[in-house]
């Protein structure tokens, strides 16, 4: 049985991959393919206080988890990243501490698994937010900061004020799925793409020459700009980055 949408938390989605503001197709292996969506306004600050019961489990054609659509005490719907082993009419932000609960950091105990992480206060959650994705607390350190590990490896300190949820984010088996055949990545949005060595010369700078290769003097893309062995952060952002970062994700 289909699911009814709720209308005004919804909106039609136009197929723009691809493109820029005017409409010209400017990233050659993205674009075409996507049918007809909907998308879901998913809340991603969730309020501490306000108790909430899971009316029901949907599937979200714009995202790799699950989503929970949430009946708070004041009236109010909302959809919410669902966590694993969150059922329909289950009672969340009780005060019990059960997956989907959402507290601040600095309240988890050491090795609690967590997602929805917020990297700044009140901005809403930005890490974690994948099919079966978590990170670990690791640490409670002074001038109420939190050290967790990333889902990449990296370790952080964030402010023990930032919000989180308890649990792991539904749909735990999405990393074993496999594309059977090419439409399945198209349905992604993501095109066949051509390598520059087998174009013409006037179509890629990788392009021309003899043969099934031609020299190489620096890895580009269409447009000739340098990919390879060249800094794309600026420098001012990564000596900001290292007062935060205790270990770096492996490369």
């Amino acid at each position: 049985m289909k699911t009814k949408i709720i209308k005004y938390l919804s909106f039609g989605l136009k197929n723009q991959t691809g493109t820029n503001f005017s409409g010209q197709r400017t990233v050659l292996s993205k674009g075409s393919g996507k049918p007809k969506r909907k998308f879901r306004l998913v809340d991603f600050n969730r309020s501490i206080n306000i108790p909430g019961i899971i009316l029901r489990i949907e599937y979200d054609p714009n995202r790799s988890c699950n989503i929970a659509l949430v009946c708070y005490k004041n009236g109010f719907l909302s959809y919410i990243i669902a966590v694993n082993g969150m059922k329909e009419n289950m009672f969340i932000n009780t005060g019990f501490l059960i997956s989907g609960v959402v507290k601040a950091l600095n309240t988890f105990d050491l090795g609690s698994f967590i997602c929805c992480v917020e990297l700044r206060k009140n901005l809403g959650a930005k890490i974690s937010r994948s099919a079966g994705c978590f990170s670990v607390v690791l640490s409670h350190k002074e001038h109420n900061k939190v050290c967790i590990r990333l889902p990449s490896g990296e370790e952080r300190l964030l402010k023990g004020d930032n919000l989180a949820v308890l649990g792991i984010v539904s749909n735990v088996n999405n990393k074993f799925q496999k594309k059977r055949k090419a439409s399945d990545n198209i349905f992604l949005g993501k095109k066949p793409s051509v390598r520059g060595v087998a174009k013409n010369c006037v179509d890629h700078p990788h392009g021309g020459g003899r043969g099934k290769t031609s020299p190489l003097v620096l890895s580009s893309n269409f447009t000739r700009r340098v990919l390879k062995g060249v800094p794309s952060a600026k420098i001012k952002n990564i000596n900001k980055r290292k007062i935060w970062v205790l270990k770096e994700r492996k490369k």
